[in-house]
């Protein structure tokens, strides 16, 4: 196991941040899939500066089917709301059984390109037929906060209202009748296509064409740029990486470009010329890390030769390998990578991405079910060096409890049994507490305030177990 000054060298070639930085202060659900009710307030919300460029860790846990990964979800479907693209196919299944709608309320902590500092609520109340959205914002001049006001509100089911309050919307976008008509169509467009009106595409255009130099454009314009290229979300949903014909996704943010790259894992494949350069290099990023992580590995996109792809356009044949040195000689040798384990993809997979986090504030990496073939100590390790010195912000689920031993009390939420109340933090923990202890505890003896863990019976199970076992037996007996 590596130390962790090791890491940490590798990693302190930090370049110099931008003044744009957004980081998510609390976050309320409402009617959201399992969740009837939840509330989350982060590490840097209870801290004495919100601005701080600290690291912000959260890690949610507690039984399977309780909150965890609809928070993860919800956070998707913020990415989209503020990225300004359609919901719709996120709603069909997260809106809780009983209800019309759902509610995702969240708080940022804004600094703009300007280095103007604001608190900003954004809300949104979604339906399969509706998306109405609400921004609220408080600035911080001459030494303190102004009022949280409203910015601008919009009611798709409205077509007559454009945006409230009126008085913003004159000040934003001005009088002109072409402008507001714009506006019009661009609100219709979005009702339509079920993506955020405040945040599309079209109404930046026009929010920067009438007042691109005011305070609030530029509030909203890094809350934007934050959707696209500070926060990054990564769920389970997609294929398994041992799936035959899935590819390994390498989630990355380069100067200039930003997305995800699905190299092959099984076979070879084609991808794009222009994009082979670029895997390239964030593999080389990867690897200086992993070497250090997992001592010794090393991995690389071997090209096969040229091939057009289907759209006619020059690509290369390429396998994702691991170089290794074959023992008693220094002839290094290719593996494909298909043959590792699955917590090496997964740390290969989300290995770029946290280096990011690691030496960006402006970043926030959402992962779920990190500990997922992760060596339990290894995860605990990386947890505890990006508490300690990373800056970016991370929230991750876990059934792993490590973290609970590596990570203060202040950055771990527990879900609860109760749709009503779902997200909780442990009471009364004193340092030279061990929250895993506790937590187990509260679990088999049960805790003073809200109930942590659906009590089952192992007696029950193992009956249950047997009983449907029996006639499967006899029939194979001929009884």
């Amino acid at each position: 196991m590596p130390q962790e000054a090791g890491i940490i060298e590798v990693l302190v070639g930090r370049k110099e941040e931008s003044a744009m930085r957004v980081r998510i202060q609390s976050a309320i659900i409402r009617h959201f899939r399992n969740v009837s009710f939840g509330e989350i307030r982060f590490p840097c919300n209870m801290a004495s500066d919100i601005f701080s460029m600290k690291s912000d860790v959260l890690g949610i846990y507690g039984q399977n089917g309780s909150g965890k990964t609809t928070f993860i979800d919800a956070l998707e479907v913020l990415k989209c709301l503020l990225s300004g693209v359609p919901i719709k196919e996120h709603l069909d299944n997260c809106i809780s059984k009983g209800h019309d709608g759902a509610e995702l309320s969240f708080e940022f902590s804004v600094v703009d390109d300007q280095d103007h500092k604001f608190r900003v609520i954004y809300s949104a109340q979604m339906g399969l037929d509706y998306l109405n959205e609400a921004v609220k914002a408080s600035v911080f001049q001459s030494n303190e906060w102004t009022r949280m006001n409203p910015i601008m509100e919009n009611c798709s089911t409205d077509p007559k209202t454009l945006i409230t309050p009126d008085t913003k919307k004159r000040e934003l976008f001005g009088k002109d009748p072409q402008v507001l008509d714009e506006l019009r169509v661009t609100k219709r467009m979005c009702a339509k296509e079920h993506r955020s009106f405040l945040f599309s595409s079209e109404l930046f255009v026009l929010l920067q064409e009438g007042s691109g130099h005011t305070l609030w454009y530029h509030m909203l314009a890094a809350l934007r740029h934050f959707a696209g290229a500070g926060l990054f979300v990564i769920n389970n949903r997609g294929a398994s990486l041992s799936s035959t014909g899935a590819g390994l996704p390498v989630v990355y943010r380069m100067d200039s470009s930003l997305g995800q790259l699905d190299l092959p894992l099984d076979q070879p494949a084609i991808i794009p010329a222009i994009d082979f350069s670029l895997a390239s290099e964030v593999i080389k990023t990867i690897n200086v890390v992993l070497r250090e992580v997992i001592p010794g590995m090393e991995i690389a996109l071997a090209p096969l030769g040229n091939e057009f792809t289907e759209s006619g356009d020059l690509g290369v044949r390429v396998q994702l390998v691991r170089l290794m040195v074959k023992p008693g000689t220094n002839e290094t040798i290719q593996l494909p990578l298909k043959y590792e384990s699955e917590g090496i993809k997964k740390i290969i997979s989300i290995l770029h991405l946290f280096i990011c986090a690691y030496n960006s504030p402006g970043i926030t990496l959402a992962i779920d079910e990190l500990d997922s073939g992760i060596y339990e100590y290894l995860l605990g390790e990386l947890l505890q060096i990006m508490q300690k010195s990373g800056l970016g912000q991370l929230i991750f689920t876990s059934h792993n409890l490590r973290p609970l031993e590596m990570l203060n009390s202040s950055s771990i939420i527990f879900t609860t049994t109760n749709p009503e109340s779902r997200y909780v933090r442990a009471s009364n923990i004193k340092p030279s507490n061990n929250l895993r202890l506790r937590y187990i505890r509260d679990i088999t003896l049960g805790s003073d305030g809200e109930e942590l863990y659906q009590e089952t019976n192992s007696i029950e199970i193992a009956h249950a177990m047997r009983k449907m076992g029996i006639p499967s037996l006899d029939r194979a007996e001929g009884r």
